[in-house]
C-alpha cells in the first residue's frame, strides 16, 4: 500500500463507498445493528456466542432441577422400599409364633364362648349338659346290645325292606334277595348304623333313648341330680384305676 506522503489530494479527499445498498430502509439503519451487509469484505468480528441451552431449559437459580428431584425421589423411594423391605423382614420373624398365637386365642374365645353360654343357661339345663359329660357312667349303654335292643334294629330293618349282611359275605350275595331286600351292612364303632353299596345311610337306633339334651330336659330335675351324682361316683372310681395321675381330678371333682 502507498503512503500518504506519496497519494495524490484527490483520493484522499473521495468518501469511502458505503457498504450498504440504495435500498436499505433508514430504520434499519438506524437500529444497533445496522442492516445486513449487501456488499463489501465480511465482518471478522467475534463470532456469536452460542445459547446456553442449560439456561433457557432450566429452572431459576435456587430451586432444584427436575432431574435431581429425580435422583432425591429414586433416593427417597430407594430409602423407603429399603424401609419396607426391613419392616418387611422385621415382620416376617415373629411368623414362625402367630399359628400358636392363634389357637390361643381361639382357645380364649371358646372359653369366653362357654363362660357366656352358662350365664345364660338355667340350672336344669347346666344340670343335663354336665350329666351328658358322662353319661355313660350314670345311664345304660346306647344304642342297646341286650336281646331286647337287636330284636328292635331287626323289627327296623323289616320296615325299611332290608337284610343284613356281614362283610365277610358282603360280596357273594345278591344286591336283592328273591323277596325285594336290599343288602346292608352294621357299622362297627357305631352299632345301629347301617349302609348301603350306593352308600345310602340308615340310622336305626332308638332316638327316644338316646342320650341326647333334648331327651334329658325331658327328665325332672330331681331325677337329673341323681343320674348326675351317680355319674360323677363311677367317674371318681375310674380314675382311681387310671396308670396316670389323676390327682388334680379328684381333688376337683
Amino acid at each position: 500500500m502507498a503512503d500518504d506522503d506519496e497519494m495524490p489530494l484527490t483520493a484522499l479527499a473521495k468518501p469511502k463507498k458505503s457498504s450498504f445498498g440504495d435500498d436499505v430502509p433508514l430504520a434499519a439503519l438506524a437500529a444497533p445493528g445496522g442492516a445486513k451487509k449487501t456488499s463489501g469484505r465480511p465482518s471478522l468480528g467475534k463470532p456469536p456466542a452460542s445459547k446456553p441451552a442449560e439456561k433457557k431449559v432450566g429452572a431459576p437459580a435456587g430451586v432444584k432441577r427436575p432431574l435431581k428431584k429425580k435422583e432425591s425421589s429414586s433416593s427417597s423411594d430407594s430409602s423407603s422400599s429399603s424401609s419396607d423391605s426391613s419392616s418387611d423382614t422385621e415382620t416376617k420373624k415373629p411368623r414362625k409364633s402367630r399359628p400358636k398365637l392363634r389357637q390361643d386365642k381361639n382357645k380364649d374365645e371358646d372359653n369366653e364362648d362357654n363362660k357366656i353360654a352358662k350365664k345364660t343357661r338355667g340350672t336344669k339345663e347346666q344340670v343335663a349338659v354336665e350329666l351328658l359329660c358322662r353319661w355313660w357312667y350314670a345311664l345304660p349303654d346306647w344304642p342297646p346290645q341286650d336281646d331286647e335292643g337287636k330284636k328292635e334294629i331287626q323289627r327296623k330293618l323289616k320296615e325299611q325292606n332290608l337284610r343284613q349282611v356281614s362283610i365277610q359275605e358282603w360280596e357273594w350275595v345278591p344286591e336283592v334277595d328273591d323277596k325285594g331286600r336290599k343288602k346292608v351292612y352294621e357299622l362297627t364303632q357305631f352299632r345301629g348304623i347301617f349302609r348301603a353299596s350306593d352308600g345310602t345311610k340308615y340310622d336305626l337306633r332308638p332316638m327316644d333313648t338316646c342320650p341326647s339334651l333334648n331327651n334329658m330336659l325331658k327328665k325332672d330335675i330331681s331325677e337329673l341330680y341323681k343320674l348326675l351324682v351317680k355319674a360323677y361316683e363311677g367317674q371318681l372310681e375310674d380314675l382311681k384305676k387310671s396308670k396316670y395321675d389323676e390327682t388334680d381330678l379328684r381333688n376337683k371333682h
